[in-house]
Order: structure tokens, then C-alpha cells, then sequence
């Protein structure tokens, strides 16, 4: 079912591109990228920080972690199909 999503996501994706000529959709496809490596950079940096930071966490704090990742699968569990 998540392969069908992406080719459907990609398929439409390109089906809007084809109809775009021009230096500003180029432009703005740039920009696009730019966000989006950044916000991968950052949440790449994020899970990178919590790992080092997960050993040295207390059990209270760990907890809380795991109930905040908990109910993080289940909205994305919600989301996704």
C-alpha cells in the first residue's frame, strides 16, 4: 500500500510539472529543494542529539520520551492511510 501512495504522490507530481515551462518554475522548484534538504538536515540533527542524549536520560524523562514517541506512531498511523 505505501508503494502504491508514493507512485500515485509521484505520478501526480509529474503529471502538474509537465505543464510548467519557464525559469521562475525552475526557481521555485530550487527553493523548494533547498527547504526541504534543510528541514531533513535539521530533523537528521535532531534524532542525532537524542540518541546521545538517551542514555543519559533518567527514568522518569525516559518515560516521557516513550509515551511522546507512542502517541507520535499513532497520529502518523492515523495520517498515513
Amino acid at each position: 500500500m505505501g508503494f502504491e501512495s508514493l507512485t500515485n504522490a509521484l505520478s501526480t507530481i509529474s503529471s502538474i510539472l509537465s505543464g510548467a515551462k519557464g525559469l521562475g518554475t525552475a526557481f521555485v522548484l530550487a527553493g523548494l529543494v533547498i527547504v526541504l534538504v534543510i528541514f531533513a538536515g535539521i530533523g537528521i540533527w535532531f534524532l542525532v542529539n537524542l540518541i546521545k542524549h538517551l542514555p543519559k536520560m533518567t527514568p522518569t524523562e525516559f518515560l516521557k520520551f516513550v509515551l511522546i514517541f507512542a502517541a507520535t506512531l499513532i497520529v502518523v498511523g492515523i495520517i498515513l492511510p
